[in-house]
């Protein structure tokens, strides 16, 4: 199965300019993919700190988490576009850029969330929760929504922006249900 997987990688073709062309595709597979996530916190199989994160912060831990993979795909496809060479954009170069752009955001944030005072913010109290509740573990979670996102926008790449956008309003409305249950 490995290997499938493998050679699929580099039959796909991948299109940067289709994919920079319609941003709500991106937002719509991280927005599936956080959905997921949270049903997995919502039914206790994904650890107490992360549905205690959606209970206390509700829809700003929600835009939190959708944001912040965002930003990391946005960041990757900015520097597809204008850094590296032109024929560089491939599916295995868009994976191991979002995920590496992951790493150092994550490393960096747990710098900061280490160093903040403690009983500051609560945000931060929550963060410092969860990486004492999950350590390394983090940072292979948050590739694997990296990558599941990647994925997901390269699936959709050729849908019609109209489904695009229909299947992201229901999702995001869909979502709040789950948010505040």
């Amino acid at each position: 199965m490995f290997f499938v997987l493998f050679f699929l990688f580099f039959l796909i073709n991948m299109n940067l300019e289709l994919i920079i062309s319609k941003p709500a595709t991106i937002v719509l597979a991280v927005v599936l993919v956080d959905l997921f996530a949270m049903i997995l916190a919502r039914n206790n199989l994904a650890g107490k700190v992360i549905n205690d994160w959606y209970n206390k912060f509700t829809l700003g831990a929600y835009v939190s988490d959708v944001a912040s993979i965002c930003f990391g795909i946005f960041l990757s496809l900015v520097l597809f576009k204008y850094v590296f060479p032109k024929n560089s954009f491939t599916l295995i170069n868009f994976i191991l850029c979002v995920v590496v752009i992951q790493l150092v955001h994550d490393l960096l944030f747990a710098g900061v969330i280490r160093a903040y005072p403690a009983k500051s913010n609560r945000m931060m109290d929550m963060f410092k929760s969860y990486v004492d509740e999950n350590s390394w573990k983090i940072l292979l979670v948050d590739a694997s929504m990296m990558i599941a996102s990647v994925l997901i926008i390269v699936a959709l790449s050729k849908v019609d922006s109209l489904v695009i956008y229909a299947l992201l309003a229901f999702f995001l409305y869909f979502s709040q249900f789950l948010i505040y249950s």
